[in-house]
Parts: structure tokens; C-alpha cells; sequence
């Protein structure tokens, strides 16, 4: 992979590093986007290990679908969400490296006190505090691809990055199904906690920080002020409708996502393993395939059109929908891992060009601060709401459903992703406009 890299460096100072950026060695950008995957493997593991330990935790625990809605939710988005605003300000202020280093440990501490809960209140704790250390992964990830890549791979970079996280999710739905049949779910936060805390130290003394790829941009500047940033990304509408968009439909898309193994366990009887293992089959060669040819579609169709991203999240929502109803309402094994693979591969073609799409549309000061609060109305919403209203519907509907009011509940919830491809299909008014503007005003004021 380091080979691949380094052709993406070599070009990147080709076309726009200034000569006293390109005195870096061609092989540490891709160095660089080494360790970056490697955190977002741990990223998407840690984070995503309890939605195959649900069932078992809601044993052992004595919880409801409520309960572990909230846990899978709520609980980790809310801080999540929160923090990730002053976690990018952190990261632009006082450097991406550091902050994402102290983050990565913090969340792989809290990871392996998730495996000491004894109730629900000690779980909900556990990811509060992986969700305050999540909150600085992905704004410094994704400033410091910016920095290291130029617009032209940066897609392709993204999705390297997002590829790394489907394999983090292919490993803890496998891997953590796997430790808990043998040794239990406790063991399996213990063992995903523990490589980040070692990781930590990589980043944060490998891992060197690197001035703006956009040429008109020498030297870091003074950081603008937050309520600049706020009215300069509210000017560029198609962030906006990218955001409510995205924060709509990914009530659909993470409430799906958290609940679909449990509904796999419960429709056709299967042990946690050996319903990760299934789901991981599907869910994880289809998730980094997608996201690797998600990056380089986008940046092979922006260079056509730069209403493509937006088209193309459009279309990958719309699909979402039938076959998301065929998952949960057709009760055939063969069919269901079908549908999920059909799912998993639109809802995975969208992620590096959303991301490409906001780095794009954010001046070269605000990349961190952008992502942020991109992540901060998605999570908020999507992960948030997501998995906690599915399970709240699914105790609600139990009464009159019985074991089918999961899957009811699932169906409801995959409506929302009709509602932000209406959001996608307006951002393709403004988006070449905003762009123009991101790239011409390096601080993001207007002048």
C-alpha cells in the first residue's frame, strides 16, 4: 500500500506543494496515512464492538431495546457531537498530531472500562468517555489528509481512511462475535482497548505536522474566530444542505446499522459469533471496496462536474430504501444477506466523497472546524436518534408485534434516508459556486 501512497505524494508535489513544503520525503505522506488508517481501525472497532455484544449485554445487564438504544446512541453521539467542535479548534490551534494522539488513548481507555460496567449507568458512562475521546479522531484525521494531500487524491486518501474504518468494523462485529462466545463480552472490550493505548505513543512521536497543500497558503495563520467560521460555512449553502441531509438520513442509516445484527440473532436464532461472523462476511469486504471506489469515483467525477458528489449520495440513499424493506420484511436467510450486502455497498460509496465534499468546501484554516461540525449535526442526529429511536419503537411495538417489532422498527427508521436525498438533489445549486470560494479565500473570510 505504501507503494500506492507514495505515487499519490509524488504527484501531490507535482502539482501543489510550494518548494519549501516539498522538502518533506516522498514516503511519509504515505507513511502518515499509514498510521491514520491504522487509528481508524481502532476507531471504527472500538466504537462499533457493542452492537454485536448487544445481545449478550442486554442479558447480563438486564436492559431493554431502550436502554441499549441509548448505549449504542445517544450515549457515546452526545459527547461524540459535543465535543467535537473544541477538539478541532484544539487541533488547528495547538497541533492535529497531539490532540489525536491524546484522543486515541482516552477512547481506548474507556473501551476497556466498558468491559468493567456492572449496569447500565456504568455502561453509559464507559462510552461517554469513548465518545469524548472519539471526538477528536476524525476532525484531526481528516485535517491532517487534508494537509498531507492535495484536492486532486484526496478522495482516494479519504477512502483509504475509510476503508481502514470498514475493516475496524468487519473486525469487531467478527472478532468481538468471536471473543464473546469464548470468553465473553467483557473480554472482548479488555482486548479492544488495549492496542490504542500503544498506538497513541506512534502518533504522537512519529506523526509531524505539516503547513496547509493549498498554495496560497505559506504559513499557518492566526485561527479565525468561531462565529466567523459558522457565517462563513453558512454562506455555502450546499454544506449546509449537506449536513441537514446527511443528518436526516443517517437516522436510517446508524439505526440499521446498530440493530441489524440483533435483528439476525433474533429472526432466524443465532449466536453472537456466529452472527458477526455472517454479518462481518457481508458487511466488511463490501464496506472497503465501496469506500475505496466511493473516493475514487468522486475523484474521477468532480473533475465532470462537481454536482457529481451530491448526485451520487442522492442515488445511494435512494437505493438504500427498497432493499432495506426487502431485509427486514422478506424472512429469508439467503435474501437478508443479500439486501444486507446490496446496503452495505450504497451506504459505503457515499462516505469519501461526503467527507472529500466538506474538506473541499472549507477554507484551508477551517478543514478541522468543518468536519467537526459536520460530524457534530450528523452524529447528533443520526447516531444519536438512530439506534435509540429504533429500539424505543421496538418496545413500544412489542405488544402488538411480538418478535417482528424489531424489524417493524427497522423500517420505519429506514424512511428517513428518502428525506435527505431531497437535501442531496439541492446542494447541486451552489455547491461549484461554494467551492470556487473555499479555494480562493485560504482563510475562509470573504474580502
Amino acid at each position: 500500500m505504501l507503494c500506492v501512497l507514495k505515487k499519490w505524494c509524488d504527484l501531490d508535489q507535482q502539482i501543489l506543494v510550494p518548494k519549501k513544503l516539498s522538502a518533506t520525503r516522498g514516503w511519509y505522506p504515505g507513511y502518515v496515512l499509514t498510521v491514520l488508517g491504522l487509528v481508524s481501525i481502532l476507531n471504527y472497532y472500538d466504537r462499533n464492538l457493542i452492537t454485536i455484544l448487544v445481545e449478550p449485554m442486554k442479558r447480563d445487564l438486564h436492559l431493554s431495546d431502550s436502554d441499549i438504544g441509548l448505549l449504542t446512541g445517544i450515549g457515546f453521539a452526545l459527547m461524540y457531537s459535543i465535543l467535537g467542535i473544541p477538539m478541532a479548534r484544539l487541533a488547528d490551534r495547538h497541533g492535529r498530531a497531539r490532540v489525536l494522539a491524546a484522543a486515541l488513548a482516552v477512547w481506548s481507555l474507556m473501551t476497556v472500562l466498558s468491559g468493567r460496567a456492572i449496569d447500565f449507568t456504568t455502561m453509559l458512562l464507559a462510552r461517554a468517555g469513548v465518545g469524548i475521546g472519539e471526538a477528536g479522531g476524525l476532525p484531526a484525521t481528516h485535517a491532517l489528509v487534508a494537509d498531507y494531500f492535495s484536492p486532486a487524491s484526496r478522495g482516494r486518501a479519504l477512502s483509504v481512511i475509510g476503508i481502514c474504518g470498514g475493516l475496524g468494523i468487519s473486525l469487531a462485529l467478527a472478532g468481538g462475535g468471536l471473543i464473546n462466545d469464548w470468553r465473553g463480552w467483557r473480554i472482548a472490550f479488555y482486548l479492544g482497548g488495549l492496542p490504542g493505548l500503544l498506538l497513541s505513543g506512534l502518533v504522537l512521536f512519529t506523526v509531524r505536522e505539516r503547513e496547509s497543500m493549498n498554495p496560497l497558503v505559506t504559513a499557518r495563520q492566526p485561527a479565525i474566530k468561531l462565529q466567523t467560521v459558522f457565517v462563513t460555512l453558512w454562506r455555502r449553502r450546499s454544506y449546509v444542505h449537506l449536513c441537514i441531509g446527511l443528518g436526516i438520513a443517517a437516522i436510517g442509516a446508524y439505526g440499521q446499522f446498530a440493530w441489524t445484527p440483533a435483528f439476525l440473532m433474533r429472526s432466524y436464532h443465532l449466536s453472537a459469533g456466529l452472527a458477526g461472523s455472517y454479518y462481518s462476511a457481508a458487511v466488511g469486504p463490501a464496506t472497503m471496496i465501496a469506500v475505496f471506489i466511493g473516493g475514487a469515483l468522486n475523484d474521477w467525477l468532480v473533475k465532470r462536474d462537481r454536482r457529481w458528489p451530491f448526485w451520487l449520495l442522492a442515488f445511494c440513499f435512494a437505493v438504500n430504501v427498497p432493499a432495506s424493506l426487502i431485509l427486514f420484511l422478506v424472512h429469508n436467510f439467503a435474501l437478508a444477506m443479500t439486501m444486507t450486502l446490496l446496503t452495505t455497498v450504497v451506504g459505503s460509496l457515499w462516505v469519501a466523497p461526503s467527507y472529500a465534499i466538506v474538506q473541499n468546501l472549507a477554507g484551508p484554516q477551517m478543514r478541522a472546524i468543518a468536519a467537526a461540525i459536520y460530524m457534530m449535526i450528523v452524529n447528533i442526529v443520526g447516531l444519536g436518534l438512530g439506534p435509540y429511536v429504533t429500539g424505543l419503537l421496538s418496545d413500544a411495538l412489542t405488544p402488538k408485534w411480538g418478535d417482528s417489532a424489531l424489524a417493524v422498527s427497522l423500517c420505519w427508521v429506514t424512511m428517513t434516508c428518502a428525506v435527505g436525498v431531497v437535501s442531496f438533489l439541492f446542494a447541486t445549486r451552489t455547491v461549484a459556486a461554494d467551492m470556487d470560494e473555499a479555494l480562493t479565500m485560504p482563510g475562509g473570510t470573504a474580502r
